[in-house]
């Protein structure tokens, strides 16, 4: 495997998170599964049921983790892909690393109310004003579909002007997608009432809320994938190495987004059912569990304090209550986005693109490629050689993968270096600079040996 360097993190975040959660399984100050409880009721025979089942949750969903690493020993040869996939892949796991415990943390809950097992000061806390807000709960405008609908009716009408047939298909196939979603959107919003408690209120709470959680995930859906669309047309009309297989699994990963959105709103509304149609809207006792939504999310609104200890694994955490915390939590989201996004698709950019030599009439010499442009002057040139072995070295700014090296790198024996080289492929032209070497080839040996004359030709007197 060649990319087998992704492997690493992805091994050392599964054996860490999942030895976290598993950890959970045992008593800490006595708190179980994110439940503060006495010390006879952590010897009730329940909650060694619930301990099982926790073990057994968990030894199920890290076989499937575990299982999900295999696509990386496929991905091997494609950079850009592996990156994509472990990008995802990451993010799936620590989203639903948490799933096994909430579901044992809510059961844990529940048997800790009917019992009253609270330890310190116990008072009631109402959930009324909740269940209040979530009556007013209303499905989004249908409006908003108008935005992928424009974003589809705008290359349909450009396809009109220069007559590309690929251009109007991508914007036909785009509306049409738009339409079958607002179609979802309708039946989701018209669905049946669902029955929950005796309680009219609770019911109502839940079903508004889910109907207004549907209503949103299918325009972002609908606007995704025109967004998809374009991008496709794009990727068509000007990379024409794409493979079959390669097709294939980007086809997969761009279907991962619209069902990790599908499976984060069901939880969501999975989640609040539970909470809610267990108390049938009434005012519960509760200790400070009640400030931790999940066992591990804090959540106070009389506390000031924007970080407070963890409850679930160590170190802190943010108190979601306050205007601190969320700007932290949602902040550091949107960086990150802002950061793997334009890394993805640098990946995708330098998988596909190759490094272009030319050589101008003035005796400049220019190398274009992404982030890593370099010009110099055959004035400059002290000695130009074909080679075909590459000598060991380490990257120092760069992008290095199995099947090439690109930007600037350190060679043994020859210090600083600017690579634009296909490894497996020699020969190689090495021109030696004044205070650097750059190394370069094409794929094709042939192309390399014609530029390696050309350049030598220009050089001679």
């Amino acid at each position: 495997m060649n990319n087998f360097y992704f492997v690493i993190p992805a091994v050392i975040a599964y054996i860490s998170i999942l030895v976290l959660f598993l950890k959970q399984a045992v008593p800490s100050n006595q708190i179980l599964f994110g439940v503060t409880l006495p010390s006879h009721a952590l010897e009730d025979e329940a909650m060694k049921q619930l301990q099982a089942e926790y073990k057994k949750s968990y030894t199920i969903y890290g076989s499937a983790m575990l299982l999900s690493l295999a696509p990386f020993f496929f991905l091997g040869h494609y950079f850009s892909l592996s990156l994509i996939y472990m990008i995802i892949w990451f993010a799936a796991f620590l989203y639903t690393s948490k799933l096994p415990f909430n579901s044992i943390h809510y059961k844990a809950a529940a048997l800790k109310r009917e019992n009253e097992w609270f330890v310190g000061e116990k008072r009631m806390i109402r959930i009324d004003t909740k269940v209040t807000q979530l009556k007013k709960a209303m499905i989004v405008s249908p409006y908003w579909f108008l935005i992928p609908a424009l974003l589809s009716i705008v290359p349909i009408l450009v396809s009109f002007q220069n007559k590309d047939t690929l251009l109007k298909m991508t914007g036909i196939a785009s509306l049409a997608m738009t339409v079958v979603l607002y179609v979802i959107y309708a039946a989701f919003g018209n669905m049946k009432t669902k029955v929950y408690s005796e309680n009219h209120d609770i019911n109502a709470a839940i079903n508004r809320a889910a109907r207004r959680y549907w209503s949103m995930l299918w325009p972002i859906l609908a606007i995704f994938e025109s967004i998809n669309a374009y991008v496709a047309y794009l990727i068509l009309t000007n990379v024409s190495s794409f493979s079959f297989t390669q097709w294939m699994i980007g086809i997969v990963m761009v279907s991962l987004v619209p069902l990790g959105c599908i499976f984060y709103v069901h939880n969501k509304i999975r989640a609040l059912e539970e909470s809610l149609a267990a108390t049938d809207g009434e005012a519960v006792p509760s200790d400070d569990d009640g400030y931790w939504i999940n066992g591990s999310t804090y959540y106070n609104p009389d506390d000031k304090s924007v970080m407070v200890p963890k409850r679930v694994g160590i170190g802190t955490t943010l108190n979601m209550a306050t205007r601190g915390g969320k700007w932290i939590q949602y902040g550091g989201m949107a960086l990150a986005l802002l950061i793997i996004l334009p890394l993805a698709a640098f990946a995708v950019q330098s998988d596909h693109t190759s490094p272009a030599l030319t050589i101008a009439d003035s005796g400049i010499v220019s190398i274009d490629y992404p982030l890593y442009d370099y010009s110099f002057n055959l004035s400059d040139v002290k000695e130009i050689t074909l080679e075909e072995e590459l000598p060991s070295g380490f990257r120092t700014n760069g992008t290095a993968t199995a099947e090439y090296a690109r930007g600037n790198f350190s060679l043994e024996k020859l210090g600083a270096a600017k690579l634009y080289v296909f490894k497996n492929s020699p020969p190689y032209i090495f021109i030696q600079l004044e205070d650097k070497i750059v190394v370069y080839n094409d794929k094709d040996a042939a192309k390399t040996e014609a530029l390696f004359n050309e350049l030598k030709s220009r050089l001679t007197p």
